[in-house]
């Protein structure tokens, strides 16, 4: 673990002026800079790694060759406006459509194709065909989060994207380490602030990885208003993660992407109210016509814990670790399906933000 420095000023004088030698940070830490070259070298090198590295309780759950990711086939529509014709023989005749979609960002569900006078058409309703050149059929996110065995002795984090580590914190990157992956799992064994607002991670031996690389998450007591022994689902908001709990034991961990600043996602104890295998989803605020309008369809296993924000799976983007929602918070279909099929309607929901920057405490 890294040695807190109490305070960075020293007897009779100020911090900045002062040379710090070995001998200096040996008798008189606190005459250091709190975040000095000296003082950081010296808080490595009391770190002392367990040996054997211990390995993470995780299982990744292995997923049947034979299953069926998502509920549905799902099409993104990337020509608007698009109109939407009973059958492609009524285009054909030029009656009018059934329907019109404007604008902004919209999602169907498909049914089924049939062609029409050497033209692919797309069904994706009953009674509704539009032609297959206006879709692009969607690529859901295969990622999925781990099943913890037993209480994990250290924070843990995923890699959100490639990341070479460093020998020291806010050293060069090493050639000699490894490249980490996103979605990559590490062990978080100690930390160092090298500024107010820069954290480093010690992710193996001699591997030093900047806080903004990582996604961690760490075991944290169930909040006041969860009862002893009951479920309940932690999310935060700062590193986008979500831990799923009976008791105090955490038992499942994930990526999750919630609300962008505009349209951040509520904190606070709430509750799952309701549960849906597949909703639609629109922005309530505008019609289809803002460029800011947004319709989804058959959005899967659904959790709504607050009003209109859900817990429910995205099948239109792989970015889990990030801000991307409108305000609900987004999983990956297999985590999606996983809590959907864990979590009870009155399971407690506790969204919060917690920065490392507003304590500066260890792991």
């Amino acid at each position: 673990m890294a040695v807190s420095v109490s305070s960075p000023s020293a007897p009779g004088m100020p911090a900045s002026d002062v040379v710090c030698t070995p001998g200096r940070l040996w008798r008189w830490r606190s005459s250091c800079p709190e975040y000095g070259p000296g003082t950081t070298a010296y808080r490595v090198a009391h770190i002392r790694l367990p040996d054997p590295l211990p390995q993470l309780p995780v299982v990744e759950l292995k997923p049947d060759p034979e299953e069926r990711l998502v509920p549905y086939t799902y099409a993104y529509v990337r020509r608007l406006p698009l109109a939407i014709y009973r059958h492609p023989m009524e285009a054909a005749l030029g009656l009018p459509p059934v329907r019109i979609l404007y604008s902004g960002r919209q999602w169907v569900s498909v049914v089924g194709s049939v062609e029409y006078e050497g033209q692919q058409w797309i069904q994706i309703n009953r009674n509704e065909f539009v032609p297959a050149d206006a879709l692009v059929f969607g690529r859901p996110s295969r990622f999925q989060g781990v099943y913890l065995s037993d209480q994990p002795g250290y924070p843990f984090a995923w890699i959100n994207r490639p990341v070479r580590p460093s020998r020291v914190p806010q050293g060069p990157p090493d050639p000699g380490a490894p490249l980490y992956q996103r979605y990559q799992m590490v062990t978080i064994y100690a930390q160092e602030f090298r500024a107010p607002n820069e954290l480093w991670y010690l992710i193996g031996p001699d591997q030093w990885v900047e806080q903004r690389y990582i996604s961690r998450v760490t075991v944290d007591p169930p909040p006041a208003g969860v009862q002893p022994g009951e479920r309940w689902i932690e999310i935060d908001l700062f590193e986008q993660t979500l831990a799923a709990y009976e008791g105090e034991r955490m038992v499942y961990a994930t990526l999750i992407s919630s609300g962008r600043q505009q349209t951040a996602t509520p904190t606070g104890l709430f509750r799952i109210w309701g549960k849906f295998v597949t909703a639609k989803m629109s922005n309530p605020d505008v019609q289809d016509g803002s460029p800011i309008w947004y319709y989804l369809e058959d959005v899967p296993w659904v959790m709504y814990f607050h009003g209109a924000y859900a817990l429910h799976g995205a099948y239109w983007h792989d970015d889990f670790g990030f801000l991307r929602s409108y305000g609900c918070v987004n999983l990956a279909p297999r985590d999606a399906r996983w809590l959907y099929e864990w979590a009870d309607v009155g399971t407690p929901v506790w969204v919060h933000f917690s920065s490392p920057f507003q304590s500066g405490t260890g792991p």
